[in-house]
C-alpha cells in the first residue's frame, strides 16, 4: 500500500515519488540509476518501511514522471536539485540516501553540496569513477569466451550496435555482469525497464553499459569522497560490472566507512540476494538513526 505518492517540479522537468511507512524519523530516500530508469526495481526496499520511511521515486523524464514530457536538463547539477526538490517537498530536515549505480554520483554530490542534509549515505553497485567503469568492463569483457569479446569489441570499433550478433554477446555480458541471474526477469526489474527513458540513457551515458559517450564521460567523484561528512556504505556483487576492486578502493578514500560484497551477485543485488541486502541496509540505517 502506498502511504503516499505525488509529483514535484523541478528545473529538469517532473519527478514522482512514492513514500511508505509512518516512523517519524529521517526517510530513506533511494536514487535509482540508468540513468534514466526508474525507481521500480528499488522497490524491494519498501519491505524495510516499519523501521524507516522509505521514498522510491522516478526522476523526471521516465516511469511515471513523463507525464510530464521528457526531461529538461540533463546535467550532473540538476539530478541533485532534483533530489534537493524532493526533500523539500517530503517536508523532511535529513535523509538517509541510497544510490544504485548512477544514483550513486547523484547520492555523493548532493552530499557534498548539502552535507547537513544526509544523515547517511549508501554506495551501491555504484558508477563514482566513470574512467574506472569503462577501463573494469574492458577486463570484464577480457574474460568472455573469444567469439563474444570479438563480437563486441568490433561492434565497439565500427559503432555498429545493433546487429544481431552483437546484441546476443552484449546480452550475454549483460546476464553476467549486470542482472547476475538466467531466470525470467521479476516485475520491478521488467517495470523498470520497459518505462526508462532511453533518451536521458544515451545524452548522460551513452548506446550501452560498456560505453560511455555522454555528459557523464569523464566523472571521478573519488578525489572527493573523502569530503563526505556522513557515515557510508560501500556495496556490490562479486560479479557486478560495478567492480568489487572499485568499490574497496571507494571505501578506502572515505575513513570509517564499510564496504560489503554479495557473493552470489552482480548489479542487482537488492534481487538476487534480497534478504541479505535488506538486512545490510536496515542495520545500516538503524545504527545512524
Amino acid at each position: 500500500m502506498v502511504d503516499r505518492s505525488g509529483y514535484v517540479s523541478c528545473a529538469a522537468g517532473e519527478l514522482f515519488y512514492e513514500s511508505r511507512g509512518h516512523n517519524g524519523c529521517a526517510p530513506l530516500v533511494a536514487v535509482h540509476g540508468g540513468p534514466g530508469f526508474t525507481g521500480y526495481y528499488l522497490e524491494p526496499l519498501f519491505e524495510l518501511s516499519g523501521v524507516v520511511d522509505v521514498v522510491c521515486y522516478d526522476q523526471a523524464g521516465c516511469g511515471r514522471a513523463r507525464r510530464a514530457g521528457g526531461r529538461k536538463d540533463f546535467s550532473l547539477a540538476a539530478f541533485v536539485d532534483e533530489l534537493e526538490r524532493l526533500r523539500e517537498a517530503l517536508g523532511v530536515e535529513q535523509m538517509h540516501l541510497l544510490g544504485h549505480s548512477f544514483g550513486g554520483a547523484i547520492v555523493g554530490e548532493y552530499a557534498l553540496a548539502y552535507p547537513s542534509r544526509v544523515q547517511s549515505i549508501i554506495f551501491a553497485c555504484a558508477s563514482l569513477d566513470i574512467p574506472r567503469w569503462v577501463a573494469d568492463g574492458q577486463r570484464l569483457l577480457g574474460m568472455m569466451p573469444l567469439m563474444q569479446r570479438m563480437i563486441i569489441r568490433e561492434g565497439v570499433r565500427t559503432g555498429q550496435y545493433t546487429s544481431e550478433p552483437f546484441l546476443r554477446a552484449l546480452g550475454a555480458y549483460y546476464t553476467t555482469h549486470v542482472y547476475g541471474f538466467s531466470d525470467e526477469k521479476p516485475e520491478c526489474l521488467l517495470k523498470a525497464e520497459q518505462e526508462s527513458d532511453s533518451v536521458t540513457y544515451q545524452r548522460v551515458w551513452g548506446p550501452n553499459e560498456l560505453v560511455v559517450q555522454g555528459v557523464c564521460k569523464d566523472y571521478n567523484l573519488a578525489p572527493r569522497l573523502h569530503e563526505i561528512a556522513a557515515p557510508a556504505l560501500f556495496m556490490c556483487g562479486r560479479f557486478d560490472e560495478a567492480t568489487p576492486e572499485a568499490h574497496q578502493y571507494f571505501a578506502s578514500c572515505l575513513p570509517e566507512s564499510r564496504c560489503h560484497i554479495f557473493e552470489r551477485s552482480a548489479h542487482h543485488p537488492q534481487i538476487t540476494e534480497r534478504e541479505t541486502f535488506l538486512a545490510i541496509v536496515r542495520d545500516f540505517v538503524e545504527a545512524a538513526l
